[in-house]
C-alpha cells in the first residue's frame, strides 16, 4: 500500500534552510562512540498535530473544493486496494511498456499511471509526478508536492479519468490524518478531516524552476535543496548532477571509509536518492560515484513518530567504534528492513577493506 502513504521530507526537515555543520559537538563526538556523562542531548518528543494544525499547514499550492460525487472513505479504501493490485500486475506486462513507451523509454525509474498526448501521471517513492513529453524534447518530470495528508483516490483506470484540464492537475481524494504508516502487510490507518474533495494544482506552479537547475521548486523544497540556487551546497556542481547535493564533499580518511561502505553500484537515477540521517561530517561529506544521496542531520529533524523514521530512513548506522583487538580497524552496527548486522572496516596500505555480517529477520 505504499502508494497511499507518500512519505514527505517536508515533515522531517526545514526545507528552506541550508544544512549546518554541528558546532555544539566535535566531529569525534558526532562520529565516534565516546562515552561522556551529561554530554548527550535530550531527545525531542514527538507532538502529534491536530486536525486544525494539518488544515492550517496544508500546502498552499494545492487548492481543494468539495466534490459533488459522494463516496464513503471505506469504499474508497477498498477500491484503491483492488486497483493497486491490478497496477502491480499491469506494470509487468509489455502492454504497459507499449502504452507509456515515449515516457518509459526515457524515464524508466518512474511507474506510470495515466497519460494524454503530452503528459503522463507517474509516481516514485516520493509521490506523484507530472511528466511532460512534447515533440522531440526530452521528457521532463515535475513533482506535484502532495503531502501524506492528501489522500488521492486511485481513479487512474476509470474510463473518463482526466488529470489535466484548464492548465491545472485535478485529482479526487480526501484530506486525512495518518495515524499509522504502512508496514507490510499492515495497512495504514487514517482519520478523516475532509472527505470527497477535488485537489487542483496550477500547471505554472508545478513547472516553476526558479534556478533552472532541472528540479522544479516543489521538489527542491521537498528534499531540502535551495530552489533559488543551482548549487545548494556551493561545491561547484549543479544540484541536478550532484550525487550529494546537500553537502559539499571533503576528501578524508573516514569519508573514504563511508564511501567504501555505502557507495554500491546501482542504476543511475536523477529523481530518486538514498536518504541517510547522520550527524557525522565524515559521512555527509562523501563524494559518491555510483548512487545519489541525501544527508540530513538530527538538528533538521522535526520530532516525528518512529514509524515515519523507520519507513523513510530504512537503513540506520551507529557511530564508529574502534576495534580493541585489531589496529586500524573500526566497527559500525547497522539495521535495515531485512535485518541487522555489523560492518568492519580495516585500513590497510591507504585503502579500506570492508567486511559485512548480517543477521536476517524471519517472519513478520
Amino acid at each position: 500500500m505504499k502508494f497511499l502513504n507518500f512519505l514527505f521530507l517536508a515533515a522531517i526537515i526545514s526545507c528552506d534552510k541550508k544544512p549546518e555543520t554541528f558546532n555544539q559537538k566535535s566531529i569525534e563526538e558526532n562520529c565516534f562512540q565516546i562515552v561522556k556523562v551529561g554530554k548527550e542531548t535530550p531527545k525531542k518528543q514527538y507532538v502529534e498535530p491536530s486536525k486544525e494544525d494539518i488544515l492550517q499547514n496544508f500546502p498552499k499550492h494545492i487548492h481543494f473544493v468539495t466534490n459533488e460525487h459522494k463516496n464513503s472513505f471505506e469504499n474508497v479504501l477498498k477500491h484503491n486496494e483492488i486497483e493497486i493490485k491490478k497496477q502491480q500486475e499491469y506494470v509487468k506486462t509489455n502492454e504497459y511498456k507499449i502504452y507509456f513507451k515515449k515516457f518509459y523509454e526515457e524515464l524508466p525509474e518512474f511507474e506510470y499511471l495515466a497519460r494524454n498526448r503530452e503528459f503522463a501521471l507517474a509516481k516514485n517513492k516520493y509521490g506523484l509526478w507530472l511528466i511532460e513529453k512534447t515533440g522531440n524534447q526530452k521528457a521532463k518530470p515535475y513533482f506535484l508536492g502532495l503531502t501524506q495528508n492528501a489522500f488521492v483516490n486511485y481513479d487512474f483506470n476509470a474510463p473518463n479519468f482526466t488529470f489535466l484540464s484548464e492548465n491545472a492537475v485535478h485529482l479526487s481524494g480526501s484530506i486525512v490524518k495518518v495515524t499509522r504508516l504502512s508496514s507490510f502487510p499492515i495497512l495504514p490507518k487514517y482519520e478523516m478531516i475532509k472527505d470527497n474533495v477535488e485537489f487542483s494544482i496550477q500547471l505554472a506552479e508545478i513547472k516553476k524552476d526558479s534556478d533552472q537547475d532541472g528540479y522544479n521548486d516543489l521538489f527542491e523544497q521537498f528534499i531540502g535543496l535551495n530552489p533559488t540556487q543551482k548549487d545548494s551546497d556551493d561545491d561547484g556542481v549543479n544540484d541536478f548532477e550532484d550525487a550529494n547535493p546537500r553537502y559539499a564533499s571533503v576528501s578524508s580518511k573516514f569519508s573514504a571509509m563511508y564511501e567504501a561502505i555505502v557507495d554500491e553500484t546501482s542504476p543511475k537515477t536523477h529523481y530518486s536518492f538514498t536518504e541517510v540521517l547522520t550527524d557525522c561530517d565524515y559521512f555527509n561529506q562523501i563524494n559518491p560515484k555510483n548512487r545519489k544521496f541525501l544527508f540530513y542531520n538530527t538538528e533538521e529533524q522535526i520530532p516525528i513518530k518512529e514509524d515515519v523514521l523507520d519507513h523513510f530512513f530504512s537503513v540506520k548506522y551507529s557511530k564508529i567504534s574502534e576495534n580493541k583487538f585489531y589496529p586500524n580497524t573500526y566497527d559500525i552496527d547497522y539495521a535495515d528492513q531485512k535485518g541487522s548486522g555489523s560492518i568492519s572496516a580495516e585500513f590497510i596500505n591507504g585503502k579500506w577493506k570492508i567486511s559485512k555480517k548480517t543477521n536476517l529477520y524471519f517472519g513478520v
